[in-house]
């Protein structure tokens, strides 16, 4: 199948391929093969399109450093009173070739396949020329408007209003990719970076063996596989860990109860520690009470709390194995919340940082 690769202004070298096997076919649909992750695109609402058709509620997929850009432009049209121009919404997503007004081939993606783009007033028979308005605060927020080419209902980023993120300063560069933030959440610890992968070293290799069960590799094949081999699903077990521990309790080994979670009630139900596992979670499978008693708890639920929020090696092997039993424990796991933050980059960091070790 055509497979291409060409220098994005935004995104540097990209490898792509399309659907047809024998030929280029105008618009047609494209999978990213490197140099671009999806997982940047995330949901975003926008509440100024609550009433506009289109949008799913108001929601949409955008790459998440235009987020603030996108909020803003819409937020300056509605301080302009200008949103009853905006009457119709074609989407942003779509993986597909570039569709020239002119009816003819591009062999490039459109920028609607990186999520940095959005279509209004399609439908109005003026190809959107209707928006005029409001293009205005679009080039503002570093927009470029689709007039310039014959398509006035595009706009596409020209330029990121938020940056890259960085490194913490802690002068160690063993980490980079590792140190993206996680939703809301902040940068994962240095810290907790280098126990992750000081316990990825040296876990069992069970816990990363293929077995038959629907688990934490069957939910993010689609994020982080396929999978190469051994190495590579251990490599992605740490990326799980390290997005899972930001969602669940921001990397605090010590963070105590979910009070917001009804059945966290009693020590065995409450949720506790880094990843918030709770003890009667130890009756999914024989081997995790055994865990917790080779780790020099009781077996007890008071134990088990003393044991994840002490013992960070045994919180890690614990969390995952319950991962290899069970995506349905964590809510974060089981909703796919964690998976628009899981990524590859930051896989192969930790993934080279597991072959010097």
């Amino acid at each position: 199948m055509p497979t291409s690769t060409f220098v994005h202004p935004l995104f540097g070298a990209v490898t792509f391929r399309t659907a047809n096997t024998t030929q280029w076919v105008r618009g047609d649909r494209i999978s990213f093969v490197s140099g671009f992750d999806q997982g940047d695109i995330v949901p975003l609402r926008i509440p100024q399109l609550a009433a506009v058709p289109g949008t799913d509620g108001a929601t949409l997929p955008f790459h998440r450093r235009g987020h603030a850009q996108l909020l803003k432009a819409f937020a300056d049209i509605e301080a302009a009173g200008l949103m009853p121009h905006i009457r119709t919404c074609a989407g942003t997503l779509n993986l597909r070739l570039r569709r020239p007004t002119s009816g003819g081939l591009s062999k490039l993606p459109s920028n609607h396949a990186f999520g940095i783009a959005i279509d209004l007033n399609s439908d109005d028979g003026s190809l959107g020329s209707s928006v005029a308005p409001v293009a205005p605060h679009f080039i503002a927020n570093g927009f470029t408007w689709g007039a310039d080419f014959a398509d006035p209902m595009h706009f596409e980023v020209r330029r990121f209003s938020e940056p890259l993120d960085v490194p913490m300063a802690t002068g160690d560069s063993t980490f980079t990719a590792c140190l993206q933030r996680v939703h809301n959440r902040g940068q994962p610890p240095v810290a907790f970076l280098e126990e992750l992968v000081a316990w990825g070293r040296t876990a069992p290799l069970e816990i990363f063996q293929r077995n038959s069960a629907a688990d934490i590799y069957t939910s993010v094949v689609g994020v982080l596989g396929p999978w190469q081999n051994d190495l590579h699903r251990r490599a992605a077990m740490l990326e799980v860990l390290r997005v899972l521990g930001g969602f669940e309790s921001a990397w605090d080994w010590q963070a105590g109860r979910d009070v917001t979670h009804p059945s966290s009630t009693t020590p065995c139900t409450e949720k506790v520690g880094l990843f918030q596992c709770s003890a009667n979670s130890m009756a999914l499978a024989p081997g995790l009470k055994a865990l917790l008693v080779a780790a020099g708890g009781d077996g007890s639920c008071d134990s088990f709390i003393a044991q994840t929020q002490a013992n960070h090696a045994f919180a890690l092997e614990y969390c995952a194995r319950l991962l290899r039993v069970t995506t349905k424990h964590h809510g974060t796991v089981r909703d796919g919340l964690i998976h628009p933050w899981l990524r590859r980059d930051a896989m192969g960091e930790l993934m080279r940082c597991l072959e010097l070790g």
